[in-house]
């Protein structure tokens, strides 16, 4: 919650503030949902950051119908399972999902949403924008989450060109051995330390805690060839440092591994 842009819940909820609407949380087990109540403060709403600690008390109560549209307990419930920490960061999240959705389901979410096929419609898209907002990395930050990760495997190609230097290809199974969501580069270099090759290049994959996914950099479309290698190849998984909050130079190496290089 505390990673949801302001303005967005300014333009989605607007018009949702009239009425409380219901809530309709997900049956858990009691035990649990004592220990999460235990977690939630006052201050817990929908919305970034500086809405919960920042402002004064009065006016973030103020602006607490507008961030919160009918989600006010859906969030503050999101808010004490990632202090709790017994469950990890996509958990938390998906389950915030599903009660914003039941929400939604009910027709009775606040006078706006309940209008017919138009409100629980505009309903659904709120809730979704609030997953997207929650469900990355940068929630990760609230989550206390660090970065990192491991290569579970690898495997080698070489293709073979009669009329230039031979390609090399290593593809890593990459897993996320957090409880927070990740998000992941991959890049090849040399023995003597010479970036052949990083993937994807532009930008990172997210994977959720527990998750795998598998990642290829190859010599392959590029100016190198096998001979350019050496004996042996570094295989490294890059993961995002969003606590720095930088649109760049933000990867931090979680995990390495050394390839044999095949000799001609």
């Amino acid at each position: 919650m505390r990673q949801i842009f302001i303005l967005t819940s300014l333009i989605l909820v607007v018009t949702s503030c009239v009425a409380a609407g219901i809530d309709a949380p997900l049956t858990l087990d009691e035990d649990y949902l004592a220990r999460e109540a235990k977690m939630i403060e006052d201050i817990d709403q929908c919305g970034p950051e500086f809405i919960q600690e920042k402002l004064p008390a009065s006016v973030a109560k103020s602006v607490a119908p507008i961030t919160d549209g009918p989600f006010g307990p859906v969030c503050k419930r999101h808010d004490g399972c990632y202090r709790l920490k017994e469950k990890d960061q996509s958990w938390c999240d998906t389950r915030m999902k599903q009660e914003m959705m039941a929400i939604c389901a009910s027709g009775k979410a606040t006078a706006a949403y309940s209008v017919p096929v138009v409100g629980p419609a505009l309903c659904r898209f709120h809730a979704t924008i609030y997953y997207a907002a929650i469900n990355n990395t940068f929630a990760a930050v609230a989550h206390e989450g660090l970065p990192g990760g491991r290569i579970v495997s690898t495997s080698t190609k070489v293709i073979h060109d009669r009329l230039s230097d031979d390609e090399f290809t290593v593809c890593a199974l990459v897993e996320n051995d957090t409880k927070a969501m990740q998000e992941y580069d991959i890049e090849m270099h040399s023995e003597t330390g010479r970036l052949i090759d990083r993937e994807p290049d532009t930008y990172e994959v997210n994977i959720k805690p527990g998750a795998q996914k598998e990642f290829c950099v190859s010599t392959n479309y590029s100016r190198w060839g096998i001979s350019d290698l050496g004996k042996k190849v570094h295989i490294s998984i890059r993961a995002d440092t969003p606590q720095n909050f930088a649109w760049t130079n933000d990867m931090i190496i979680v995990d390495t591994v050394e390839i044999v290089v095949p000799q001609p």
